[in-house]
């Protein structure tokens, strides 16, 4: 493939384009087909050595160029996906994507991720700021001292629940001195053995047959949500008591909204009682106060390569 991704090079207008994206300049290439769009990002990445984002229009044309790319370069990039927020009470939602969402975001503003495709809505959706994912996840490495009490705290804070087994992303369970929790950050839960208050041995284990498969020096334990009330600057008494606040509000109005005041009661009383919920999602301007998406994520030296820029205008 390296043919194919230097063949470009005999172009002057491929050269100029380089120097100019050296210098940090936009620069705009029209009238290529999608296959041609594709070579021409492969050639432009595998030539600077940077990490790049492609922005497509939309799911579909997101995976083309997914498969594209991955012919071009040998190595299939991960798509961001986007998510349904959550505005309505519901006992149990699926997490799936922001599961990976959250994954691919710590690793992008690490800088481990060489390449990233996504949809402008998957770039532009509202999440949580770098600031507060770094904050909120944990690294554990062998060695590090650590009460398992104080970890089960850090994981309730996170949004994990507490189950007797662990089957799924977001659980964790505790068994004296062991704790089994299943970070968004990888594929198998791990399991956590104690000694004291120092973490003595870390392994992936398989969720079926609850059996150790490998040895780990290192986890990372990232939240389960994008919308977390206890990561409110104030904690979750904090944003009690802007429900609080909000509640006075309306009360003052000529003609209240019962249904909305019931909403913020039961929301209210809820973190009173240390409680997170699903729906908190309509709360992120007030946990968050300060806009973020994903394009903060980006690391400040990459290429960002907006494909089919009318569709993506409009």
């Amino acid at each position: 493939m390296e043919l194919l991704l230097s063949a470009l090079n005999r172009l002057p207008e491929f050269g100029r384009l380089l120097k100019q994206l050296d210098k940090n300049q936009v620069v705009g290439v029209s009238g290529a087909a999608q296959i041609n769009r594709s070579h021409l990002i492969a050639s432009v990445i595998f030539d600077s050595k940077r990490p790049a984002l492609v922005i497509c229009q939309d799911e579909m044309a997101a995976r083309r160029t997914q498969s594209e790319l991955a012919a071009f370069l040998g190595t299939e990039a991960p798509i961001l996906p986007s998510r349904d927020l959550t505005f309505y009470s519901a006992s149990a939602i699926s997490r799936q994507w922001e599961h990976k969402r959250l994954r691919l975001l710590y690793d992008l503003a690490l800088g481990k991720l060489p390449l990233l495709i996504c949809t402008w809505e998957a770039l532009a959706l509202r999440t949580l700021p770098k600031a507060a994912l770094f904050s909120s996840a944990l690294t554990l490495r062998l060695g590090t001292q650590l009460e398992p009490e104080r970890l089960v705290s850090i994981l309730v804070q996170a949004g994990y629940s507490r189950g007797t087994l662990v089957e799924g992303v977001g659980q964790f369970a505790l068994r004296g001195g062991i704790v089994d929790i299943f970070s968004p950050a990888y594929e198998q839960p791990v399991r956590v053995e104690f000694f004291g208050d120092e973490v003595d041995a870390m392994g992936f284990f398989d969720t079926v047959s609850q059996r150790r498969t490998e040895n780990c020096g290192e986890f990372v334990i990232l939240p389960v949500a994008e919308s977390l009330p206890g990561l409110h600057s104030g904690g979750m008494e904090g944003l009690r008591g802007d429900l609080s606040a909000l509640q006075s509000r309306l009360r003052r109005r000529r003609v209240p909204n019962e249904a909305l005041l019931r909403t913020l009661e039961e929301d209210a009383q809820a973190l009173e009682s240390g409680i997170s919920f699903a729906s908190a999602d309509r709360y992120m301007s007030l946990i968050y106060p300060e806009f973020a998406c994903a394009a903060d994520y980006v690391p400040k030296d990459s290429l960002i390569f907006f494909c089919d820029h009318g569709n993506l205008r409009r």
